[in-house]
C-alpha cells in the first residue's frame, strides 16, 4: 500500500498545473494561496463558509467584492450588520443564512483573540465544530488551509477517487475515511494539501459517479477500479 500511496503523490505533484482549474492554486505548504488564491487566513476561513453547496467562480467574484468593501477580515465581519453583509456576499446561495453564520463565527474567533490564538488552542476542531455552519469537512479545510494544520479534509471526492483508487469503503462514516486515509498517507502539510486538491481536481475532471473517464484519467495506471474496467 505504501507503494501505491507514493505513486499517488507522484502523479499529483505532476498534475499540479490542472489544479487551478478547479479553484486551486499550488504554492509552498504554508501558503493560503492554495484555497483558492485567498490572500489571508481570514480569506480561508470566510470563502470556506461561502462555498458551500456553492461554485467556485461565484465565490471568487464575492470574494473580490468583498475585499473592495474591505469586508475581508474577520475583524470587519464580527461589526458588520448581517443584512448589509448579506447584500456584499448577493451570488453565493443561502446568503442570509451564511451572512448570519459569518457574523457569529467571526464574532467567536475575535473574542478569543483571532486565527492567531485559536491555532494555539489544543482544541481546535472542537472550537470550530461547536460553530453553526461548521461541519467536519469545513472545519478539517479551515485547520488546513487557514490555520496550517496538518489534518485531512474527506469530501464526496476524497471517498470517490481513493475508495476506487484503493480499493476501500468504510462506509458514509467520516471519521472512519480520516483515520483510515491519515493513517496511510504522510502526515506533511504540504502533501495534505496537494492531495486534497488532487482529489478534488479528479473527482469532478475524470472520476464521475456515472461513467467515470477512467482512460482519461491521471490515475488509471494505480487505480484498482480503471484496471478492473479494462
Amino acid at each position: 500500500m505504501n507503494e501505491v500511496i507514493n505513486e499517488l503523490i507522484r502523479i499529483f505533484e505532476n498534475i499540479k498545473d490542472e489544479l487551478e482549474g478547479v479553484g486551486w492554486y499550488p504554492a509552498d505548504a504554508y501558503s493560503t494561496r492554495w484555497w483558492g488564491g485567498a490572500e489571508t487566513p481570514d480569506e480561508v476561513v470566510i470563502t470556506a463558509i461561502l462555498v458551500q453547496q456553492t461554485r467556485w467562480d461565484v465565490v471568487h467574484e464575492v470574494l473580490n467584492r468583498l475585499r473592495r468593501l474591505g469586508l475581508n477580515t474577520l475583524e470587519n465581519i464580527a461589526n458588520a450588520d448581517p443584512n448589509y453583509l448579506a447584500e456584499a456576499i448577493k451570488g453565493v446561495n443561502y446568503r442570509f443564512t451564511k451572512a448570519q453564520r459569518l457574523v457569529k463565527l467571526a464574532r467567536n474567533i475575535m473574542a478569543i483573540g483571532g486565527l492567531g490564538r485559536l491555532r494555539l488552542r489544543g482544541n481546535v476542531r472542537d472550537f470550530l465544530l461547536n460553530q453553526e455552519g461548521v461541519g467536519r469537512e469545513t472545519a478539517d479545510s479551515i485547520m488546513l488551509f487557514a490555520l496550517n494544520i496538518p489534518t485531512l479534509p474527506i469530501s464526496q471526492y476524497t471517498r470517490r477517487v481513493l475508495g476506487r483508487v484503493l480499493g476501500i469503503n468504510p462506509g458514509n462514516d467520516y471519521d472512519s475515511w480520516k483515520r483510515i486515509l491519515e493513517e496511510l498517507i504522510p502526515r506533511d502539510l504540504y502533501t495534505y494539501k496537494l492531495v486534497h486538491a488532487s482529489v478534488v481536481t479528479i473527482g469532478k475532471r475524470y472520476c464521475l459517479i456515472d461513467n467515470p473517464l477512467c482512460g482519461k484519467c491521471p490515475l488509471r495506471s494505480a487505480c484498482l477500479y480503471a484496471r478492473s474496467r479494462k
